[in-house]
């Protein structure tokens, strides 16, 4: 697991004091669903002290829609709680946020993510790493939270994501 936290100054205890494990369940859950509708088997949940806000999955095929990734679905349901909540809310997600749903996240204020799965192929960590504004909006990132679950899951219901956010590369044609 790898995990980075910022030193800002500011009370983190939520974050380390939150139930990973039962929060990562939901957004598997959530993947789960999105897998047997067709979609990209892909979860997330916003949960703030410790109560969930929105939950919800990757809807790319059955909305027809690039930007509907389970981590922008559920921002943009929840998105008047976020203005005030934000900031001490945390991001549940199954794969590793690609880089439009990074910028979403960070841009609607949530400052810790947890997911089960590196995604190899977007390499999102090092961007947070090598962006200085980036690395001082994201306090908390949290890798390997249901790990094998996702893994299971992807390769079960999409066998080329699972090949892409594994090896880093497209899968051979």
């Amino acid at each position: 697991m790898e995990t980075k936290s910022a030193h800002t100054g500011k009370d983190l205890s939520q974050f380390h004091e939150s139930d990973h494990i039962r929060f990562m369940q939901i957004a598997l859950e959530e993947a789960e669903d999105a897998g047997k509708r067709g979609d990209r088997p892909i979860g997330a949940v916003i949960v703030h002290h410790g109560t969930v806000v929105i939950r919800s999955s990757n809807r790319f095929l059955s909305l027809d829609s690039h930007v509907a990734h389970a981590e922008n679905t559920a921002i943009f349901q929840s998105a008047p709680y976020l203005k005030k909540h934000g900031r001490s809310c945390i991001m549940y997600t199954t794969v590793e946020p690609c880089l439009m749903c990074l910028t979403t996240i960070v841009l609607a204020n949530i400052r810790s993510i947890v997911f089960a799965v590196e995604d190899k192929y977007m390499n999102t960590g090092l961007l947070i790493r090598s962006h200085p504004y980036l690395e001082k909006r994201v306090h908390n990132y949290l890798g390997g939270v249901g790990e094998q679950q996702s893994l299971d899951l992807l390769e079960w219901y999409d066998p080329d994501s699972f090949f892409t956010i594994t090896q880093g590369v497209l899968p051979p044609k």
